[in-house]
């Protein structure tokens, strides 16, 4: 970040409405060194301050971001943003902190690949961020890399696909088996880390539907996307990934990311249910806002997203998992916003223009690259879907896009809040908002699926990070481009591990060992010993046992036909080698 950075002007936001997950209430701002100095009506503040009028605007913390991905891009991971982009998308859209998801290579050291992202954002990002690593397998030595990025880099979230590695994997379908995936959790529960299972089609499952369906089909376009993704397979992810954090001998809590079809969203609800709330859900702005996109532009109709007649616009719409065009879903998903089995909205943010599509998947839509931009949209869009249709008020809005992300990440109440003491991330949200700014978020040649036919009112105007103010008037300050801090965080979230010694305490408290008389009778002491006490009584059979079967199909030793069954047999009878004991 530029020297300067940490040095700011104090600012008094004055006759605001301040918004937390837990109240709102209007009050003045105090900030200072980066920091919320003091909240309340009559404050007193030194020379120098300046005073921004913030009256009949909302104030809310910063947006917390913990599903994105993005990058350098190469011909494995073809993103069309950089560092600096991405950074200026999301401060544009109200998000002060990212989450960026990097991809393990197989063989490549955890470390290596953390130090090449530290020295490619530093300098680079315009907001803060943090790191999760999605993982290509497990082994001792990735758990010995594991050990050191929690205790010494401050990582706390790792994030996986599960798959059986049958198949040879392609392109960016890294996954870990189911005993890889079980040693993965014993290891984040040890480290007090939070492991994120991605509730997609297993990986191995996938493929051999793509290759099924290719054979006879090979001229099949994006719509593949969906068709290899069936939701009984995304909700049997859910399924398996509950059962092994719970009933493997140990409790590890699990977030369940990018929940995107009605059989994987049930099945979660019933699993959250049963493992007492230690299992946690997230979704993506894109599941939620796109389907009412279509809906509020076009009405209902069967050629949209994946299935539209333009290749270029099916195109766009290659997710993975997969969004899929029911309204129905993205209502209820808000719905479990609002109650809280469902405790946090990403992004899901990944570039891709449309030439880089055609030039991968134009001739085989498996090699299409997936990913949807939506990283400086996740704020306003969910703020038009949510709070402006009457799904849930400003303060959930605050707990869906900041506050529960920080409490995973356990950097609450530092982010996520506005409280004296807290860092000063802040976005002023007004509701004469303009559009305008969201036109060229994107980097050219990304398609913008959020129908520009919706006219989004509310937004972000000003955004402050840590004391700075980074957007005015809806536009971005050129001397804040390099700004970004990294975050290091502690592990054992108390939002995330305060009950898991209680729920395993309380399971094992479950199985009861019965007291029996001890057992007195003759016990086997060598095969020989079975095969000796074994009757004798199967030697003959009755004809309904082996009629029309040829001897050579009975066990060995059981062959003998008894003379009195008539049995079938070739042409002049059965004949054997005269060495034949049979």
């Amino acid at each position: 970040m530029p020297d300067d950075f940490n040095i700011s002007r104090p600012l008094l936001l004055k006759g605001g409405t301040v918004v937390n997950h837990d109240a709102s209430f209007k009050s003045n701002v105090l900030i200072q060194n980066g920091i919320i100095q003091a909240i309340g009506e009559n404050l007193s503040y030194p020379d120098g301050t300046e005073i921004i009028d913030v009256s009949n605007k909302l104030l809310l913390p910063g947006g917390i971001d913990l599903d994105c991905h993005i990058g350098v891009a190469s011909s494995n991971d073809p993103v069309a943003d950089t560092y600096l982009s991405a950074g200026k998308a999301a401060l544009l859209g109200g998000t002060t902190t990212i989450v960026n998801t990097v991809n393990a290579c197989p063989g490549e050291s955890l470390l290596n690949s953390y130090e090449q992202f530290i020295s490619a954002a530093h300098k680079n990002l315009a907001c803060d961020y943090g790191v999760c690593f999605r993982l290509a397998g497990f082994s001792p030595e990735i758990n010995n890399e594991l050990v050191a990025l929690v205790q010494d880099k401050g990582v706390v979230l790792f994030s996986v696909r599960l798959g059986s590695k049958t198949l040879p994997i392609v392109d960016d379908n890294q996954c870990i088996n189911e005993e890889e995936f079980c040693y993965f959790l014993k290891s984040c529960r040890q480290l007090g880390a939070l492991p994120i299972l991605e509730a997609a089609t297993s990986v191995s499952l996938s493929q051999k539907l793509t290759s099924d369906i290719q054979i006879s089909y090979p001229d099949i376009g994006p719509e593949l996307n969906l068709i290899t993704s069936p939701e009984e397979t995304e909700a049997n992810i859910v399924l398996q990934g509950s059962l092994f954090s719970q009933y493997a001998g140990f409790c590890c809590p699990l977030l369940i990311s990018r929940i995107h079809s009605e059989a994987a969203l049930n099945c979660f609800i019933e699993q959250r249910r049963l493992c007492r709330g230690l299992l946690f859900g997230q979704t993506t702005v894109p599941a939620i806002a796109v389907p009412l996109s279509l809906m509020s532009s076009n009405g209902y109709s069967d050629d949209v997203l994946t299935r539209s007649k333009e290749w270029a616009v099916a195109a766009s719409y290659i997710n993975h998992p997969p969004v899929r065009p029911a309204t129905h879903l993205s209502q209820r998903l808000l719905t479990h916003l609002v109650s809280g089995d469902l405790v946090s909205v990403g992004s899901g943010h990944r570039a891709i223009t449309t030439s880089v599509r055609a030039a991968f998947g134009l001739k085989n839509a498996i090699h299409i690259p997936r990913g949807i931009a939506a990283l400086g949209y996740r704020m306003v869009v969910l703020w038009y879907f949510g709070v402006e249709t009457g799904y849930f008020d400003p303060s959930t809005f605050v707990k869906v896009t900041s506050t529960n992300p920080a409490r995973l990440m356990n950097i609450y109440p530092q982010k996520g809040r506005i409280e004296v003491g807290s860092d000063a991330d802040i976005v002023i949200w007004s509701n004469s908002y303009k559009q305008e700014a969201l036109k060229n978020i994107f980097p050219v040649g990304v398609p913008n699926v959020f129908s520009n036919t919706v006219t989004y009112q509310s937004g972000p105007e000003i955004v402050i990070l840590r004391g700075h103010i980074v957007v005015h008037n809806n536009e971005f300050l050129n001397n804040s481009s390099c700004c970004g801090k990294l975050l290091i965080c502690q592990p054992f979230s108390h939002y995330v591990y305060a009950r898991v010694n209680s729920v395993e305490k309380s399971i094992n408290s479950e199985f009861t060992v019965f007291q029996r008389e001890p057992y007195a009778g003759n016990v086997a002491s060598s095969v020989a010993d079975i095969s000796k006490d074994c009757s004798k009584e199967g030697y003959y059979f009755r004809k309904e046992h082996y009629d029309n079967i040829p001897k050579v199909a009975l066990p060995p030793g059981q062959r003998k036909i008894h003379t009195s069954v008539k049995t079938a047999q070739p042409p002049g009878g059965s004949s054997n080698a005269f060495w034949s004991n049979e």
